[in-house]
């Protein structure tokens, strides 16, 4: 076992999806509306983290946001007969973010502010008490890091991030090109695939 500190992972993921026109129009207008409204919140969010820690956020350089493309899933869960979803996968690294500590604090204060931009895009979470059931917008929080939270507010990581295929799809098409791809090696005695 290598002794050896790496540093600790700071990528957030945020899913998002929709099923209902909102007032700009379409589930998918609605949510390439949403997309440079999220990339704003996130950088005036990080930049609120840098103005309470200054000394930390010297040699500025520029966030990445990897978007995976817009998909079309059937409903999980929730009334039957609702429309279909479409979702897409945002992952968030490097510049600035790098310099904010995963916290419990810091991903509320994220969290409040993908809250508004689906309220301006016609999501009223206090008058639907429908679980899974139609919206115009829906912006999940998937993961920070290794930051890990279980509050009536937010969990994280995401708790059914790896049991849906709306997630996981978009998810690993945002990732492609972050690193190294892995290559598949020949079949192997002893190991069933």
């Amino acid at each position: 076992m290598s002794s050896i500190n790496y540093p600790k992972p700071k990528t957030l993921a945020i899913g998002l999806g929709g099923n209902v026109p909102s007032h700009i129009g379409s589930p998918q207008k609605t949510l390439i509306t949403a997309r440079p409204l999220i990339e704003k919140a996130i950088n005036n969010w990080i930049n609120e983290c840098h103005s309470e820690n200054p000394k930390d956020f010297s040699n500025c350089s520029e966030i990445i946001f990897r978007w995976s493309s817009l998909y079309k899933t059937k409903p999980l869960g929730g009334p039957k007969e609702q429309p279909n979803f479409v979702n897409s996968v945002l992952i968030v690294y490097g510049g600035n973010l790098s310099k904010v500590n995963p916290s419990y604090k810091a991903a509320k204060s994220l969290l409040k502010r993908f809250l508004s931009i689906e309220e301006d895009l016609d999501r009223d979470r206090k008058k639907t008490n429908v679980r899974w059931g139609p919206r115009s917008i829906d912006i999940d929080f998937l993961a920070w890091g290794d930051l890990q939270i279980k509050t009536s507010e937010l969990t994280l990581p995401h708790p059914y991030l790896i049991e849906r295929d709306f997630v996981i799809i978009p998810l690993a098409q945002a990732m492609k090109g972050m690193s190294s791809k892995p290559v598949k090696i020949s079949p192997q005695k002893g190991w069933a695939e």
